[in-house]
């Protein structure tokens, strides 16, 4: 019961927080081109603030563990989120969005290894796929509803900077939540799966496990794995090309889609991603994380060569909503691995390193994105993401998925 109450209370923070973010996000490409921002700016502008959020990540991450204090780290991320967002409805320039971007962005940073860590303490290792599903499932339900409120506030004849106002107040529930709803009970050992076999086993019980029959790495603390360390490499390949979801809405305006309509359509995509989600974290528990992981990386690079290569605006309603289901089997999934590959004292430092390895490479993929847009042409862009998610792939498949054969991730 308290494993459910502490996903769940996440669950509806992500949700709210979300439906604000979402109200904001698909908006920015167009607003930030309105300000005069040309396409690299615009890469940049989402790169950098990407590299903030895992800079933050690390911070937060680290004194996290430190403390085994979570609560606090969340509600502080969450609250600096929130208070970001009369600047951006303020703003007279494509540098207020920025800063406006880099402040929320800094607050992600703050919130999610603490987030992560809480969830993975409230639950044991059999059913990690479950919880993270759920919790990215509420977190996309409320990236669903956020486009789908700011299409009809656009459709009432309100401004951008009308919606950018009104979304302070599904921020302002998702803070109250964490105060009210959301629990911890302090330092106190993970909770793993009872009596498994040790196919099953998380890595971190492995290392525990080791830790149990040498007493000098007791001394020395837990250790990152090897396997961990070339998840961490693929992640940092496919993250090259993983530039921002804004020039997938650039797509849509440069495909002449209505700037009204451009929510909606971003709204396809996270209401697979939603549906899928749990399914995706149910599938991973019982198939193997790893193995549905690999399969994400390939979808991906079958999608970005799609929209490397469709011109037809119509076919957009139907790479939005695939582009979700590539998100749902990899994105949670991406974070349940990575967990069953930390050692239990330390996870909320080592989901800081995941994302920070994500955030870093979104800098240079992000700018470099932008850079073969303006330079070359749009398709150029998703190729480029379409070959790092490919090779990411492959040195996935051939480093990682031989796991397999000695026990179940």
């Amino acid at each position: 019961m308290n494993e459910r109450k502490t996903v769940l209370a996440l669950g509806w923070v992500s949700f709210f927080m979300d439906v604000s973010s979402e109200m904001i996000y698909p908006l920015l490409p167009v607003f930030l081109s309105s300000l005069g921002a040309g396409s690299i700016a615009i890469g940049f502008v989402a790169g950098l603030s990407e590299s903030t959020a895992s800079f933050f990540r690390v911070i937060s991450g680290f004194i996290s563990d430190r403390l085994k204090r979570r609560k606090a780290a969340i509600l502080f991320g969450y609250g600096l989120s929130t208070l970001a967002r009369p600047i951006l409805a303020l703003s007279a320039g494509w540098g207020h969005v920025l800063g406006f971007r880099l402040i929320d962005r800094a607050g992600k940073g703050v919130r999610t290894p603490p987030r992560d860590a809480l969830i993975a303490e409230a639950t044991s290792s059999d059913r990690y796929g479950r919880s993270y599903g759920i919790q990215r499932a509420m977190d996309t339900a409320g990236a669903v509803l956020g486009p789908a409120l700011a299409t009809w506030f656009l459709a009432l004849g309100m401004g951008y900077r009308h919606v950018f106002w009104i979304s302070l107040i599904p921020a302002a529930v998702a803070v109250a939540v964490i105060q009210i709803f959301v629990r911890e009970r302090g330092a106190r050992a993970p909770r793993v799966a009872p009596m498994g076999p040790p196919h099953e086993r998380s890595a971190s019980e492995h290392v525990r496990g080791n830790r149990r029959q040498d007493p000098s790495r007791v001394a020395a603390g837990p250790r990152y794995s090897r396997e961990l360390k070339l998840f961490l490499l693929v992640t940092a390949v496919f993250s090259l090309g993983n530039s921002s979801n804004f020039f997938l809405v650039l797509r849509a305006k440069n495909l002449h889609i209505e700037d009204n309509l451009i929510p909606l359509l971003y709204m396809t995509m996270n209401i697979m991603y939603a549906l899928l989600s749990y399914p995706a974290g149910r599938l991973a528990d019982r198939f193997g994380k790893a193995r549905i992981a690999f399969l994400g990386y390939l979808l991906y690079a079958a999608l970005y060569a799609l929209f490397a290569l469709e011109t037809r605006r119509s076919a957009l309603w139907i790479l939005f909503p695939l582009q979700g289901i590539y998100l749902a089997f990899t994105d949670g999934v991406g974070t349940a691995y990575m967990a069953t590959l930390l050692p239990g004292e330390r996870k909320a430092t080592g989901f800081a390193i995941y994302y920070t390895v994500m955030g870093l490479a979104l800098l240079p993929a992000s700018t470099f994105g932008g850079w073969l847009w303006e330079r070359y042409s749009p398709s150029a862009t998703f190729i480029a993401g379409s070959l790092f998610s490919l090779a990411a792939g492959v040195l996935f498949g051939v480093t990682l998925l031989p796991a397999h054969h000695s026990r179940k991730i």
